[in-house]
């Protein structure tokens, strides 16, 4: 089991556009929304690669 600690959690947002104009209206197509920083992408990919991990991070509000 890897543990990863995370000091400053992000979300981190995605959105997806059929095309980028200048000047033009964007319409989204789709939106993302994940739990980001370095300790929890560091998780993520352990997961994707089979692995055991357990990502912990700090909240504040």
């Amino acid at each position: 089991m890897i543990y990863t600690l995370t000091l400053n959690p992000a979300l981190d947002r995605t959105l997806v556009v059929k095309k980028l104009v200048e000047e033009d209206t964007v319409r989204i197509i789709l939106e993302t929304k994940y739990a980001g920083g370095k300790g929890i992408d560091v998780s993520r990919v352990i997961h994707e690669l089979k692995g055991q991990s357990i990502a912990l991070g700090l909240v504040g509000g």
